[in-house]
């Protein structure tokens, strides 16, 4: 038997008279088969519908909780890369983070064949600073330093960064060696203004920082120690010859400033020989002037002379009229 959805009301109805009436024969079993199959149909089509809806709202929601499980995440990674990238105390690039910089500009430099420069910077006497003041005073006067640092050095591709203890170091990309000097002097005097009392130094009554300075073109066949090595070795040598001080390698200091000397002498005698070809041009063209002028004064000279003889013509002509 075929039982049609559209007359489903009418179905149940004549089956539920039939059970009413105790009346079961062969055709009233087939309607209760045939109807029962209809509502299995219709049930489970339902339940299909309606698990179908849940499993996808489900899967939305599923997938939006872990969006914003894998969103935040990725925040908490990233604070956490920033946290062990900086230094606690003083705020600056750690030690870690500089070594990996280091390399980074090291082989940027490489490719540009720019000049790289490191100063590294140790703060006088600063084990008897701690004996003297307390390790909390220590840490602000570190605190205190590298935020001169960061004052001084700004530029986007430069670092400050503590490098350890009472150490710190600034990595500056393409900048030559005169130019790192500067900024070092900068920095030592800029921590010399903060006027931190240090009764037990040595060098003053302050605190001071001694600093190494190194500059070089990276080459492929090298590595970022070979410019660490040389401004340690010159931070050694600063300490060594009263602290206080920059130290930087004087022959390369002296060569780039020759060249630069000669430079600005090159820029200086081009400039006076345009000079000197303005000065011929002006000359040149007053000469011209002048001989406008001649002539012109000629001319005026000349109609004078017409102006003159045509009078005297007149003159003779009225004398004439007279004398008739």
């Amino acid at each position: 038997m075929i039982v049609q959805l559209d007359n489903l009301d009418s179905y149940c109805q004549r089956f539920s008279a039939c059970l009413a009436s105790g009346y079961q024969d062969e055709s009233c079993l087939l309607w209760e088969q045939a109807l029962q199959d209809v509502l299995d149909w219709v049930q489970g089509k339902s339940l299909s519908i309606l698990d179908y809806q849940f499993l996808v709202a489900s899967q939305e929601l599923e997938r939006r909780q872990l969006q914003q499980k894998l969103e935040a995440a990725n925040e908490e990674l990233q604070q956490l890369s920033i946290i062990a990238t900086i230094d606690s105390l003083t705020q600056v690039a750690n030690r870690r983070r500089f070594e990996e910089y280091l390399d980074i500009e090291w082989r940027r430099m490489t490719r540009s064949q720019q000049p790289l420069s490191l100063i590294l910077f140790d703060v006088d006497f600063f084990k008897s600073y701690n004996d003297t003041y307390g390790h909390p005073m220590g840490d602000r006067c570190l605190s205190k330093i590298a935020k001169v640092m960061k004052d001084v050095v700004q530029r986007p591709t430069d670092l400050v960064a503590r490098y350890g203890g009472e150490e710190f170091a600034v990595i500056l990309s393409n900048t030559d060696i005169v130019g790192a000097a500067h900024i070092a002097e900068k920095i030592c005097f800029a921590v010399r203004k903060l006027a931190i009392p240090h009764e037990n130094s040595q060098v003053s009554s302050y605190v001071t920082l001694s600093a190494g300075l190194a500059s070089v073109i990276p080459t492929s066949n090298s590595n970022s120690q070979k410019i660490i090595v040389a401004a340690d070795k010159l931070l050694y040598q600063a300490k060594a010859t009263g602290r206080n001080r920059v130290s930087s390698c004087q022959k390369q200091t002296e060569n780039l400033e020759v060249k630069r000397i000669a430079t600005l002498a090159k820029q200086l005698f081009s400039n006076r020989l345009f000079t000197k070809e303005e000065l011929r041009l002006s000359i040149q063209k007053s000469q011209q002037i002048r001989e406008k002028n001649q002539q012109l004064l000629k001319q005026v000279q000349k109609s004078m002379q017409k102006n003159q003889q045509i009078m005297q013509k007149s003159a003779e002509l009225c004398r004439m009229r007279k004398m008739q």
